[in-house]
């Protein structure tokens, strides 16, 4: 027998070694080709799941069966599903984006998979409705931006480039007593008052103006929100609530302004987007909501909007103004001051 020749060895060699890169890159990509079908059954991604319902996760038992293992984590926990299944019990979860993570171990490859879904709201608001008490003469050239009365006094931020003021107003008259203007570079929006300080939040240029109730500036200094953006501003006697035209409020410190918590606010299944002017009141958080004439009503713990009033018989009386925009809350009467945009008028309602 002749004893193979080395060319030959060579060439037997590079075939097995090509054999053996075939297989590892082929094993490898098909590893790599698990995609969320493959893994999870149902739901389906971004499904809605309402506030208090169980999520049932379902996984591809046929795909994972010959795995070694599949765990479930989410916040942080693992679990193993049984049988491929697992339930998770929304009860105690934020309103808004959730995820869960499916990690899929074969020897020493892992192959993660994200399963998104969305919490809604358990509640169907109710309509709101509201009396007429009084009409009270409003700056028509004011763009209200904020709205809030403390001390006795009606404070009001307007807005616009070039003409964003803050004003200490008589609320039973509308008489402006004192009237600052800001730099003609900032767009004043929201205010709120909180243990002798007046909180004026400005749109793109992410400051805030802190000044004394007499409209004496104290201090200048940054803030942040979901998308940069300030719009409404209210309090809750601890932390500062401020809207940036998402469906987000957001938690801030008082001192230091850092983020404190973001909660999601929605309306039976839907978000409600374009939150603007706040108002706290008694754990609730009253929103305009932009390009409407409607304020929402929200659980200021969960997010869930209870209730809606509309005002559109309010913008009626004020055809030249824009769109509503102004709550106050009167904590003597128990009353609101409402107003909208260049509006000739504010009224004292009872909702």
């Amino acid at each position: 027998m002749n004893k193979p020749s080395s060319k030959f060895i060579m060439y037997t060699s590079f075939i097995i070694v090509l054999a053996l890169i075939f297989i590892y890159l082929f094993t490898s990509r098909k590893e790599k080709e698990l995609r969320f079908p493959d893994v999870v059954s149902s739901p389906d991604m971004n499904s809605l799941v309402e506030s208090g319902q169980t999520l049932h996760i379902e996984l591809n038992e046929k795909r994972l069966a010959k795995r070694d293992s599949v765990i479930i984590s989410y916040d942080n926990k693992r679990v193993n599903p049984a049988n491929f299944k697992y339930e998770l019990n929304t009860q105690n979860l934020s309103l808004g984006y959730q995820k869960v993570t499916i990690s899929v171990y074969t020897g020493s490859k892992v192959k993660v998979i994200d399963l998104p879904f969305f919490i809604t709201s358990d509640i169907t608001p109710i309509p709101l409705n509201f009396t007429k008490l009084a009409n009270i003469p409003h700056d028509s050239k004011s763009y209200t931006q904020g709205f809030e009365i403390s001390g006795g006094m009606l404070y009001e931020s307007a807005g616009q480039y070039n003409e964003s003021t803050i004003r200490k107003l008589n609320y039973k008259t509308g008489k402006i007593i004192k009237s600052v203007l800001l730099a003609g570079e900032y767009f004043a929006e929201g205010l709120t008052i909180m243990q002798g300080k007046v909180y004026q939040l400005t749109w793109k240029e992410a400051t805030c103006f802190i000044y004394d109730q007499d409209l004496n500036l104290v201090k200048k200094t940054s803030f942040r929100s979901t998308n940069g953006e300030g719009w409404g501003i209210c309090n809750d006697g601890k932390s500062l609530i401020i809207s940036d035209g998402s469906n987000k409020l957001t938690y801030l410190n008082p001192e230091t302004l850092a983020v404190e918590k973001i909660i999601s606010v929605y309306a039976g299944d839907n978000e409600v987007q374009y939150l603007n002017e706040l108002e706290y009141v008694n754990g609730f958080i009253y929103a305009n909501v932009y390009t409407t004439n409607q304020i929402v009503k929200i659980d200021a713990t969960s997010g869930k909007v209870t209730g809606v009033s509309d005002f559109s018989a309010l913008k009626n009386e004020n055809q030249d103004g824009e769109v509503l925009n102004g709550i106050a809350y009167n904590p003597v009467s128990g009353t609101f001051l409402i107003t909208g945009k260049y509006w000739k008028s504010m009224y004292e309602v009872h909702m």
